[in-house]
């Protein structure tokens, strides 16, 4: 129940922040031009809210929203 509760909270965030950058017309360059709809994304590796490892592979063929924290 959780990682539902996570995954919709991201998707939110996501969904505001592309309805920001499509208004100003304006993208982030942190990571490149972005990629394609339809594009296969790159391995991201991390913890699951039970710090179980994971692989971004492991949901291929569902809709993932991801949502990167950091600390500096």
């Amino acid at each position: 129940m959780k990682r539902i509760a996570v995954i919709i909270a991201s998707l939110l965030v996501v969904c505001a922040l592309d309805a920001a950058n499509a208004q100003t017309g304006k993208r982030s360059r942190a990571g490149g031009d972005g990629f394609a709809i339809g594009q296969v994304a790159p391995e991201i590796q991390g913890r699951d809210l039970d710090s179980k490892p994971m692989k971004l592979s492991e949901f291929r063929g569902k809709v993932v929203v991801l949502d990167f924290w950091g600390f500096w």
